[in-house]
C-alpha cells in the first residue's frame, strides 16, 4: 500500500496538481487526495500544499519526494533484475549522459551493445553534468557516462578515453594562416564559443588565459555541434572537442589548426557508476561492452566491477 502512495505522491509532484495526476494515473481524484492524506498521516507532516493552480511539495514533501523515487527506481531494478534472470538478454536498462557523448560517443558503443543483446532495450537520458550525476543518485539512471571524471562519495569513475579539444576553422580561412598559428593570432581572431557558464567553457578559457589570451568571442552556443556549423560557415574559429569534429577534419569539412607554445589540453570522458548498486545482468552487459570496447584496463575497473565480471567470465 505504502508503494501506491509513493507512486501517486510522486506523479502529483511532477504533474504538478491532483486533476492531472488522476488523469496520468487512471484515478479519481477522490481517490488521489485520498492516498495523499493517508501518506501525510503515516509521515506524521504536510506534504504538499497549494499555490495558485499548482501543488507543490513542502520542506519535508521535497525531501520525501527524492526518497520516494529512489524507492520506486529500486523497486523497478528489482524486477528488471528478476525478469532478466528469468529471461536472459532481455530487458531494459537507463543511461544517463551529457549531449557531447550521446552524439559522438554512444553510437558506437550501443551499436556493439545491441548486436550482442539484440532484445535488450536502453533508454538514454540527455543532461548537463549535474543533472547526470543527480540522476545516477537518486536511481534514475543506472549508468552514465561524462565528459570528465566524477568525484564523489556515492560513485565510481572508470576513465574511457581522453578527448582532446581541437582548435577548428573552416579551410577556406584555413589557407591564409602561418603554420603554426602563434597565440598573437588568435588574439585577432572572431571566437564561436560553448556557452557561459559552463564546465567546458571555463576549462577552454582557463587554459588560454594561462597564455595570457583572452579570446576575443563573437558568439556563444549551448552546442558542440552548432558551433561546429558556424565555423564550417567561415565566421570564426572555434575550439571544440576531437570527438565532436574528428570526421569533419577527416573529410577535410575544417582544418585543425596547431598554436605555437600552447599544449594540448584534453577532458577525459569517463563512466561514472554508483558505488554499491543493484547488479543485473544488464547493468553488467553495458558496463563490460564499455569496458571492453574502450580496451580501459582492469586495474582501473571498481573492485565490485571486477568481481562481478569475474564470476560471471567464470
Amino acid at each position: 500500500m505504502m508503494l501506491s502512495w509513493f507512486r501517486t505522491f510522486v506523479r502529483v509532484i511532477e504533474a504538478g496538481g491532483i486533476t492531472r495526476a488522476a488523469e496520468q494515473l487512471a484515478l479519481t481524484q477522490p481517490a488521489v487526495s485520498k492516498q495523499l492524506r493517508a501518506l501525510e498521516e503515516a509521515f506524521h507532516t504536510r506534504l504538499v500544499v497549494r499555490r495558485g493552480r499548482r501543488v507543490v511539495p513542502t520542506a519535508t514533501g521535497e525531501a520525501l519526494y527524492h526518497y520516494a523515487k529512489r524507492i520506486l527506481a529500486l523497486l523497478d531494478q528489482a524486477f528488471d533484475a528478476v525478469s532478466q534472470l528469468e529471461r536472459p538478454g532481455e530487458g531494459e536498462i537507463q543511461l544517463g549522459a551529457v549531449s557531447t557523448v550521446a552524439v559522438s560517443t554512444l553510437p558506437q558503443v550501443l551499436s556493439a551493445f545491441t548486436s550482442r543483446f539484440p532484445r535488450m532495450r536502453v533508454r538514454v537520458r540527455i543532461g548537463e553534468i549535474q543533472d547526470n550525476l543527480d540522476a545516477l543518485i537518486r536511481g534514475d539512471v543506472a549508468v552514465s557516462v561524462m565528459t570528465v571524471p566524477i568525484v564523489h562519495p556515492q560513485v565510481d569513475s572508470i576513465p574511457l578515453f581522453d578527448d582532446p579539444v581541437r582548435l577548428v576553422i573552416a579551410p577556406e580561412r584555413a589557407a591564409s594562416l602561418p603554420r603554426p598559428v602563434r597565440l598573437l593570432d588568435l588574439a585577432e581572431m572572431d571566437f564561436i564559443s560553448y556557452e557561459r557558464p559552463s564546465r567546458f567553457r571555463s576549462f577552454v578559457d582557463g587554459a588560454l588565459e594561462q597564455h595570457g589570451l583572452i579570446p576575443r568571442v563573437m558568439m556563444e552556443f549551448n552546442s558542440h555541434e552548432v558551433v561546429k556549423t558556424m565555423v564550417k560557415s567561415g565566421l570564426g574559429v572555434a575550439m571544440v572537442p576531437d570527438s565532436v569534429v574528428r570526421e569533419d577534419i577527416a573529410q577535410g569539412a575544417l582544418v585543425s589548426i596547431e598554436v605555437a607554445d600552447f599544449p594540448t589540453i584534453a577532458r577525459t570522458t569517463s563512466l561514472i557508476l554508483p558505488k554499491d548498486p543493484p547488479v543485473s545482468g544488464a547493468l553488467m552487459a553495458l558496463v563490460e561492452t564499455f569496458l571492453t570496447y574502450y580496451a580501459v584496463p582492469a586495474h582501473l575497473w571498481p573492485e565490485w566491477v571486477r568481481e562481478e565480471i569475474g564470476v560471471r567470465r567464470s
